[in-house]
């Protein structure tokens, strides 16, 4: 069976340096492991001497939650990637993206998403699209129309 082999890696973006508690205590509450090891969530002074959050590993960034029953951990509830950076969006003090780039025995298809967040709580995700639509022929003709025309080609 083939395991996924996953990066992530993020924007070293600029939080509020009264927030770097709050915001390590938020990421403890999610598990970012994934196959073979976790994403890493750094707060930390930069070499601007700026406060940031730096997200990265060779893992999916897929934040799961753990399931407790009886003060252990049971399972992991996964799907709460939107959920963690809608609640750390409030202390950063610019835009944030992540991104994860990844593949089963280098073989397609691959996995490629770009989450992106908003201090103003705005998350966004787009994904690799492995099924692109075909565009009608007079679609691709006004595409490529437009393309020589931005580029000063003339035809």
């Amino acid at each position: 069976m083939a395991t996924l082999q996953a990066t992530t890696s993020s924007t070293w973006s600029k939080v509020d340096p009264e927030a770097k508690d709050r915001i390590e205590a938020i990421a403890d509450e999610y598990n970012f492991w994934g196959a073979h090891t976790e994403v890493n969530i750094e707060v930390k002074e930069s070499p601007d001497e700026e406060t940031i959050i730096s997200i990265y590993g060779y893992a999916a960034f897929d934040p799961s939650k753990p399931i407790y029953e009886d003060g252990s951990v049971v399972d992991h509830e996964y799907g709460h990637a939107e959920e963690f950076l809608e609640r750390i969006a409030p202390h950063l003090e610019e835009h944030l993206v992540i991104e994860t780039i990844g593949h089963e025995k280098a073989r397609f298809p691959l996995l490629a998403g770009q989450w992106s967040v908003w201090p103003d709580g705005t998350v966004q995700y787009d994904s690799f699209d492995h099924s692109p639509e075909k565009p009608d022929s007079s679609e691709q003709d006004d595409q490529s129309d437009s393309v020589g025309e931005s580029e000063g080609v003339t035809q």
